[in-house]
């Protein structure tokens, strides 16, 4: 099987070769009129559009190469403007520098904080501003914990806690 793909790609290779010798269809001997011009393959104008950066509405602009007058562009929609509208147990979450975040099960918001010794080692719960990972062995980054989590309490033994 190996032998046939070598012959395969030396074959491929000797017609690249004997192509770019022979030049045209005709052999090496065709005289130079028989060659198109660079300039006698045109096909219509091409339109140049400057892209706008990502998130950000395109900038209407007039074509730059044209043959024909383009028609005037309609009026630019805007897009349609989102409003979040916050709660004020969120407001007070993220001045407190927490994040609203959904619990897993309910969809019912809570406000996570960032512990002040997230991956520090631990052998109880007392250990860490929120809980002790049991798993790791390090204190939770943030708290409440989401989900369904091992956990070591107090006098280190090992529960799963799950907060939904």
């Amino acid at each position: 099987m190996q032998q046939f793909w070598a012959i395969g790609r030396m074959a491929v290779l000797a017609l690249a070769v004997a192509g770019c010798q022979f030049g045209s269809l005709g052999g090496g001997d065709a005289p130079a009129s028989d060659v198109a011009a660079p300039t006698a393959l045109q096909g219509p104008a091409v339109e140049v559009t400057a892209l706008a950066p990502m998130g950000q509405a395109a900038p209407l602009a007039e074509p730059v190469q044209a043959q024909e007058p383009a028609e005037k562009p309609a009026e630019p929609v805007a897009p349609p403007v989102s409003l979040v509208v916050k709660s004020a147990g969120q407001i007070a979450c993220e001045k407190k520098g927490g994040r609203f975040a959904a619990l897993p099960n309910t969809g019912a918001m809570t406000c996570q904080m960032t512990t002040r010794d997230a991956g520090k080692q631990c052998r109880r719960e007392s250990d860490c501003d929120g809980v002790c990972l049991a798993r790791s062995n390090s204190c939770a980054p943030v708290k409440p914990l989401l989900g369904c989590q091992d956990i070591l309490q107090n006098d280190g033994r090992r529960v799963e806690l799950c907060i939904d």
